[in-house]
């Protein structure tokens, strides 16, 4: 058999009326749970403020993670290249010349900064390139660029005038 909680009288405009008081036990439960639901809902607000694909991202991922990364990453460049072309395959003359100029244009630059490059590599390039803190809001879809001309031997000069613009772009 179970107790009621304990109760008492409280006057309230000259009228008695009963109030339950909640045991200690589960006023403490009670408020636990409410601090523990207010300390989720704010991580994850914190998180997704902060949910940005930037070398500080990039640098809290665990390697194999960031050669999945890597590999998706290929297979969207691919992806991407079909979507450039599909909608106009079967469009007037001038579509599907503009629509070839782009598969070409995909080719050319695939097979010149990415053609001999692996998810391995990718993810160790962007591991150094992370490495200089002023690279780290850079966004990772940007910074694969840059690692690329690193990879196939862009000269220092230009990849470093190409590193500083990006870092004044970068969504500071």
């Amino acid at each position: 058999m179970r107790l009621a909680a304990p109760c008492r009288c409280v006057p309230v405009n000259s009228d008695v009326r009963f109030i339950t008081i909640m045991p200690k036990e589960r006023f403490m439960k009670f408020h636990i749970a409410v601090l523990t639901t207010a300390m989720l809902i704010f991580s994850s607000l914190a998180w997704s403020a902060d949910n940005r694909r930037d070398g500080n991202w990039w640098l809290g991922q665990e390697k194999y993670v960031k050669n999945i990364y890597a590999i998706g990453f290929f297979d969207g460049m691919d992806l991407g290249n079909s979507f450039s072309y599909w909608k106009y395959v079967n469009g007037t003359k001038a579509q599907q010349g503009c629509s070839a100029q782009a598969v070409d244009s995909y080719r050319e630059y695939s097979q010149t900064y990415f053609g001999n490059v692996t998810a391995g590599q990718l993810s160790d390039g962007l591991d150094s390139f992370y490495a200089d803190y002023k690279n780290r809001r850079i966004l990772v879809s940007n910074a694969v660029w840059l690692v690329a001309n690193g990879i196939v031997g862009t000269p220092e000069e230009k990849l470093n005038k190409m590193i500083e613009s990006w870092r004044k772009n970068s969504g500071n």
